[in-house]
């Protein structure tokens, strides 16, 4: 299983995003493995004005793509994190929800709390 936070589910809603064809990508390859959380959907709602996507299809399109589990236990986590990592409430919330599993991002601040970050953006080869 792997966790999508916002970034992702943004790719794949607007029309000229740059990261469109690799989000597209990991959504093929991990199809029926992929979830997320209330958290995720409520920030698509909250920044659908500022990246101008209809909210009703982003919605949609991310429930035919991600399961929704909820545990209460994320919460304290995530506050943890904040106090931690200082991580944004979002942030910090994404991560906790992922637990120990992927979470796909372009979100690099997640680096500094998880080795399990699977980048949408290229990753530059060395």
């Amino acid at each position: 299983m792997i966790y999508a936070d916002t970034d992702f589910f943004i790719a794949l809603v607007k029309d000229d995003d740059w990261l469109q064809d690799r989000a597209a990508e990991i959504a093929l390859e991990n199809e029926g493995e992929i979830y997320t959380s209330r958290a995720t959907l409520l920030e698509l709602l909250v920044i659908s004005d500022r990246f101008e996507f209809d909210r009703m299809e982003a919605l949609t399109y991310a429930l035919e793509i991600a399961a929704v589990p909820e545990d209460e236990d994320v919460l304290f986590q995530a506050a943890d994190y904040m106090e931690q990592d200082e991580l944004t409430a979002f942030d910090a919330y994404h991560v906790a929800y992922a637990d120990e599993d992927p979470l796909v991002s372009s979100d690099k601040s997640f680096d500094d709390v998880t080795d399990g970050r699977i980048a949408i953006e290229a990753v530059e080869l060395e």
